[in-house]
């Protein structure tokens, strides 16, 4: 676990400040894995991590999440010698529609790949894509978990999920190494603690 939070702190994925989510929420911190391709030694440690739990898996195809999910899916599709596919986030409007791109034959079971894990809400989508597809999907595969119901989500549609960190976890260590200051990962944790609650505090 050490490493890869080395790996994700030597990339600089984690940002303390105000920050506003897709959901529309806020919150004091952002990870964003997305650019962890340009940082060639990070990325290379987490997809062998990756990789490490895919070949455990054994899936017939490893299916990259539009759009943080395809490099890593890409890759580890080289390193296991595993067919890639990649999930949009919803069927193309031309062409042939299609919500997966790539070859996924009817009744392969495939593995979701994707940077992170909040709520699991988009995940589902790209579940319900590869199910759409006649393909099997019982695992999904990220590299950090935010443990804030994912996991959980996942499990009610049958899925299984495997993280290789979570958030708690990068920043025990970022505190260890002191590569955050005491204050901000004090107002992290009270905001992991509870969301709603530390929302209140910032109006």
């Amino acid at each position: 676990m050490n490493k890869i939070a080395k790996a994700l702190c030597d990339a600089g994925v984690l940002k303390t400040g105000l920050f506003t989510y897709a959901s529309g929420k806020r919150g004091p911190v952002y990870v964003d894995i997305r650019i962890l391709p340009s940082y060639p030694k990070s990325m290379q440690l987490v997809t062998d991590k990756l990789a490490e739990v895919v070949k455990k898996i054994k899936p017939d195809v490893v299916a990259g999440a539009e759009t943080a999910g395809i490099p890593l899916a890409a890759v580890v599709s080289i390193k296991t010698g595993t067919p890639m596919v990649y999930v949009r986030k919803k069927p193309k409007e031309h062409g042939t529609k299609a919500q997966i791109e790539g070859i996924l034959e009817d009744g392969k079971k495939a593995v979701l790949i994707d940077d992170m894990m909040t709520d699991g809400g988009s995940k589902l989508n790209f579940i319900n894509g590869i199910r759409d597809a006649k393909g099997v999907v019982e695992d999904a595969v990220i590299v950090l978990d935010r443990e804030q119901g994912g996991a959980e989500t996942l499990r009610g549609v049958g899925v299984r999920l495997h993280s290789l960190i979570t958030l708690k976890e990068l920043l025990a260590y970022m505190k260890s190494k002191k590569l955050i200051p005491e204050k901000e990962f004090d107002n992290i944790m009270l905001y992991l603690k509870n969301p709603e609650e530390w929302e209140k505090t910032q109006k």
